[in-house]
């Protein structure tokens, strides 16, 4: 009896690592730590230099229909005991996946993302997570911001999937009962 579905800290780690492959970042070297944030700055400013390119995502669950609707299957007694049914229940969990991207090759990192997460190589990838992209993805939106007298070259961009969830429990079978009919009562 295994649950197959994501933590949410799985889902971010599992981003984190999957953007740094597509833009070709290694996170356990000196120039590219931090590349790749689930957290903004604590203090409220930038922690890096105007020219580091630098991407924030944010992975946030989102109401949807097809989230709505649960499958439950009962499965056959447990072959071991013959006391319990595995109720297998299955459903969908929407996750839209937010990047913000700073840096003067912001807008070409989010394009390289864009095209990547269509890649028959990332489909596997993301098929291996039980995660799959929902195909309507807007284009990149460039939205340079002002902070303390300077233009900052920021791009947005978003993607959603939706996460094949299987949740089991076992659920006690009945094998035979006791019935007793009491006559003139």
């Amino acid at each position: 009896m295994a649950d197959q579905v994501l933590k949410l800290q799985e889902l971010k780690d599992f981003f984190v690592a999957i953007t740094c492959q597509m833009l070709n970042i290694d996170p356990t070297t000196t120039q590219g730590k931090g590349k790749v944030r689930t957290t903004w700055p604590a203090d409220g400013q930038p922690s890096w230099k105007i020219n580091d390119d630098i991407v924030f995502l944010r992975v946030t669950p989102q109401d949807d229909k097809l989230a709505r609707d649960l499958n439950i299957v009962y499965k056959s007694p447990d072959d071991v005991s013959n006391e319990y049914l595995t109720k297998g229940t299955g459903y969908t969990r929407v996750h839209k996946i937010d990047f913000t991207l700073y840096g003067p090759n912001s807008y070409d990192n989010a394009d390289i993302i864009r095209y990547s997460i269509f890649s028959y190589d990332y489909m596997l990838k993301f098929r291996a997570k039980n995660l799959f992209l929902i195909t309507d993805v807007a284009m990149p939106t460039r939205l340079p911001e002002l902070y303390n007298g300077q233009w900052w070259e920021r791009t947005d961009f978003s993607c959603t999937f939706n996460e094949a969830v299987i949740r089991e429990t076992q659920v006690p079978y009945i094998n035979s009962t006791d019935i007793q009919v009491i006559p003139n009562r």
